[in-house]
């Protein structure tokens, strides 16, 4: 399991002064404004984290946010770190709500159906905005699309990494 939360997308420098845009990759990017420090890395991969940026300013712009650090005081600087990510540690972390969970720790977890059979594992969990929606890939190769909802989501196993689910009528091929 992941020690850290990836919080946000370096897009590009901002201004003269070591700027960068930041896409937020969490539901709330006002807290941003929260963080005094964020471990840094060059890929989408926490394994890849090379450094720790303290930062020194918060602002936003329509749905970027836009992040200073002590340690970045030129363009040429923050132009090296597009294409990287920022990252907190699990304890920083938004506390989780009665019947809420972070999409990461389901990644790759079993997927059955109610006879027991295994139908894949969890490859992807799209946000729709009505609803979640787990994409199994099946040992063939192929993505099974179950969306997350009572009537098809039976249980989930966090301990087992576990997922039971009854196919609705027309989901399978």
């Amino acid at each position: 399991m992941s020690n850290f939360f990836r919080i946000g997308m370096i897009t590009s420098a901002h201004g003269i002064k070591g700027a960068v845009k930041v896409f937020p990759t969490t539901e709330d990017p006002q807290r941003f404004r929260l963080l005094k420090t964020v471990q840094f890395s060059s890929s989408e991969e926490e394994q890849d984290m090379e450094r720790q940026f303290t930062i020194s300013q918060v602002q936003f712009s329509k749905n970027m946010v836009i992040v200073s650090f002590k340690e970045v005081t030129d363009r040429n600087e923050a132009e090296r770190l597009r294409g990287g990510s920022l990252w907190i540690p699990d304890e920083e972390a938004v506390p989780l709500k009665e019947g809420e969970f972070y999409i990461r720790d389901w990644m790759q977890a079993i997927v059955k159906d109610e006879d027991g059979t295994v139908l894949g594992k969890v490859d992807d969990i799209l946000e729709t905005g009505s609803n979640l929606v787990l994409v199994v890939k099946e040992e063939n190769g192929k993505e099974l699309l179950i969306p997350m909802i009572h009537e098809c989501i039976l249980s989930m196993d966090q301990e087992k990494k576990e997922i039971n689910v009854h196919l609705l009528k027309g989901l399978r091929s």
